[in-house]
């Protein structure tokens, strides 16, 4: 039944792709900006390098960010009453609205990394370049989890101001911006704890020649059960109070 659930809402999201082409066109617009000023301070082919892969992953998160403010703008017009007259768990609604969430991100992500390439000269190896595009587009998942639990909790203007919040917020302080070796000791370890900076070291990682940490994988993991546990309960309250 998951199936057709996110046939369905894939057509949905589509209908009012004004959203998506925001999450394209800033991501690319601070590429450029930031490669073409060297604000990373990275030497050499280094600066482009992190900043594609930080760039995709910031418009990755714009992206799933649109798809949380959707469900909380769904809410008021009787959406979720419908899905309780499909038979789908509430883990399954969850992870469903997940996958269309991600699949959104793949414009941005791949607007980026063919700009890195085509404009600034990447070069990586092929296999890098696949790990790199998989590793953007799933280790997402966590985040559109947490948005989806934001849009079940809030509401349209809420869900829209956190979602703001969440999408330049922890890209900033996950180092998606600026690499977080320049920030104060105390901060950058705070940083290392979040989701965003450990979904910006799977890719970094690969770039550099090494394979993502374990430890960068469990933390990702952790906070996906934590976001997919508060995703569950605000669909069943919301489904409650439909």
């Amino acid at each position: 039944m998951i199936v057709p659930y996110v046939r369905l809402e894939m057509v949905r999201l589509l209908r009012d792709p004004g959203y998506l082409v925001m999450s394209l066109i800033s991501p690319l617009t601070m590429y450029l900006v930031f490669t073409s000023l060297d604000l990373t301070g990275e030497s050499g082919n280094g600066g482009s390098v992190y900043s594609m892969v930080g760039m995709a992953g910031f418009g990755a998160i714009g992206a799933v960010m649109g798809s949380g403010v959707s469900i909380a703008e769904d809410k008021p017009i009787g959406w979720i009453r419908q899905l309780r007259l499909l038979p789908l768990r509430p883990l399954e609604v969850v992870v469903g609205r997940a996958l269309c969430a991600m699949v959104v991100t793949l414009p941005p992500i791949l607007s980026v990394c063919l700009a890195g390439a085509l404009v600034n000269g990447v070069l990586l190896g092929a296999g890098q370049w696949v790990a790199v595009l998989v590793l953007l587009w799933v280790g997402i998942a966590p985040i559109a989890v947490l948005a989806i639990g934001l849009g079940y909790l809030l509401t349209g203007h809420q869900a829209q101001m956190a979602g703001l919040v969440c999408y330049m917020g922890l890209s900033l302080l996950g180092g998606l911006w600026v690499p977080i070796s320049k920030f104060p000791g105390w901060l950058e370890r705070l940083a290392t704890a979040t989701p965003i900076n450990r979904y910006g070291e799977l890719s970094w990682r690969v770039t550099d020649g090494d394979t993502p940490s374990l430890t960068g994988v469990l933390v990702l993991a952790g906070w996906a059960a934590l976001f997919a546990a508060i995703a569950v309960y605000g669909y069943r309250r919301s489904a409650r109070s439909a």
